[in-house]
């Protein structure tokens, strides 16, 4: 219930990063999330999991981080994420045996992503993934894989692209 009158408080705030970012990450404490002092973010919507932001990161507007409870997102510290990304711990084994439904039981995994790391406006980031250190994720790629440091990768499936 805490997280759901978290969560509308932060709809009717100010979207403005630097406004309100105190308060923002009280209220997330509150809730018994892990963010540390320095971070910055607009209207972020945090359900079902736990977070952790590491110092002087930044959370783009209409930011979810959603999954299975028991499962954490943790961001490092100096990270960027822009803005309607998606952090999804959670997900469902397929049902072969069901000519019905499709969605097996359902599971989760942590999500983790490195100091320094830039994430694009869209991108999809799914249970399991590991983010290096310095790593660039481009906009709406869907991350469901390990991402090496100090690499770029884009796409869908998201697919290395570079080093930096």
């Amino acid at each position: 219930m805490l997280n759901y009158i978290i969560n509308l408080i932060f709809m009717i705030l100010p979207p403005s990063p630097a406004r309100m970012a105190a308060f923002k990450r009280f209220l997330l404490r509150q809730a018994g999330h892990s963010v540390a002092d320095g971070v910055r973010m607009m209207r972020v919507r945090v359900q079902g999991t736990r977070l952790s932001v590491g110092k002087d990161s930044f959370i783009g507007d209409e930011t979810m981080i959603a999954g299975a409870a028991g499962t954490t997102v943790r961001i490092g510290q100096d990270c960027d994420i822009s803005s309607r990304v998606t952090f999804a711990t959670g997900s469902h084994k397929m049902n072969p045996a069901s000519t019905v439904k499709c969605a097996g039981d359902g599971y989760g995994k942590d999500i983790t992503v490195g100091d320094g790391v830039w994430i694009g406006v869209g991108a999809t980031i799914l249970g399991g993934s590991r983010i290096g250190h310095g790593a660039m994720v481009a906009a709406g790629a869907v991350v469901a894989s390990d991402i090496p440091e100090f690499e770029i990768w884009g796409g869908v499936p998201a697919r290395f692209i570079k080093k930096r």
